[in-house]
Order: C-alpha cells, then sequence, then structure tokens
C-alpha cells in the first residue's frame, strides 16, 4: 500500500462506521454499546492505521477490530435496566399504515431476537456475511478463522435461523 492509496480514517469511518454499528450492535443487542463499539474501533484504527501493512482487504481488519472490541464490551457489561423503547405516534397514519407498521415492528423484533439467540462466532459470520455482505473470505480475515470455519458458522446459524423462524418463513 503506498502512501498515496492509503485511506484516511475519516473515509474509513465514512464507509464502514455502519457495518461496524450493525456488527456492534447485533453482537451487544445495545444501541449505545454498539455506538461505543464504533467509537473504540475508530480510536484503534486511528492509532494504528499507519501500522496498517495490507496483508489482507482493510474491511476484514477493521471488522476485527470491531469484532474485538464488541466481545470486549459484551465481558465488561453489567446487567443494567436497559430503557424502553420510545413508542412511534401512529395517530395520524391509516388503520392500513397502523397495522403494516406494527407488523413490521414485530417480525423485526422476532429477527433481531432470533439472530441475538446465536452464540456470539455464529451471530458475528452472519451479521458479516448476510447482514454486511462481506465475501466469505473477508469474514474469515475478520474473525481471524479458516474459510471452513466460516462456512461451518454460516451453516449453522442459517439452520439455527431458520428452526426459529420457520412459522414465518
Amino acid at each position: 500500500m503506498t502512501a498515496a492509496a492509503s485511506p484516511t480514517v475519516t473515509s474509513l469511518f465514512e464507509e464502514f462506521a455502519d457495518g461496524i454499528y450493525t456488527l456492534g450492535y447485533r453482537l451487544t443487542g445495545d444501541r449505545q454499546l454498539a455506538e461505543d463499539v464504533v467509537q473504540e474501533t475508530f480510536i484503534k484504527v486511528m492509532r494504528s492505521l499507519s501500522s496498517y501493512r495490507g496483508d489482507g482487504p482493510i474491511a476484514a481488519w477493521l471488522y476485527r477490530i470491531g469484532y474485538r472490541e464488541a466481545i470486549a464490551v459484551t465481558r465488561k457489561r453489567k446487567d443494567e435496566p436497559t430503557e424502553p423503547d420510545t413508542m412511534v405516534y401512529l395517530a395520524d397514519r391509516s388503520d392500513d399504515d397502523v397495522e403494516r407498521e406494527i407488523v413490521s415492528r414485530e417480525l423485526a423484533a422476532v429477527l433481531d431476537a432470533a439472530i441475538s439467540s446465536l452464540t456470539p462466532p455464529l451471530r458475528a459470520a452472519f451479521v458479516l456475511r448476510d447482514v454486511e455482505g462481506l465475501s466469505t473470505v473477508e469474514v474469515a480475515a475478520a474473525l481471524d478463522a479458516s474459510e471452513s470455519a466460516v462456512k461451518m458458522r454460516l451453516a449453522r446459524a442459517r439452520e439455527a435461523l431458520r428452526v426459529q423462524l420457520k412459522e414465518y418463513l
């Protein structure tokens, strides 16, 4: 990687912050903790970008840092009560719109619960591959695992989700 081709922390943040947030949220189950994961990830990126050797895809390097931060945050996490979600004011919507909104939220909650029930390694592989769209090679690099291990995790995650969500499929 040449100096001219080196990405900046700002450009990396703009490109990958949403994906790191999604990974953090899926692994921690908490929006505030996911924001902490993004912040800590990019603090580490800022400190170590100059030493990045370019051995693999930069996305894999970033997601590996994000994954490790999410695991660290999860380990430090104390069982604190979480704030209830704010209700959306639906009075100005038609009955059909309200019903669709409610069903959509219920399905999203069921999917979130199903994904949250996966073990962290399965959840990380699923989120990086099927939600964030990384290749199997990139997921393997991000999780510091072999491609075959990632494929096995994906198969297990997808099967577990299929079983949990069978009444919705």
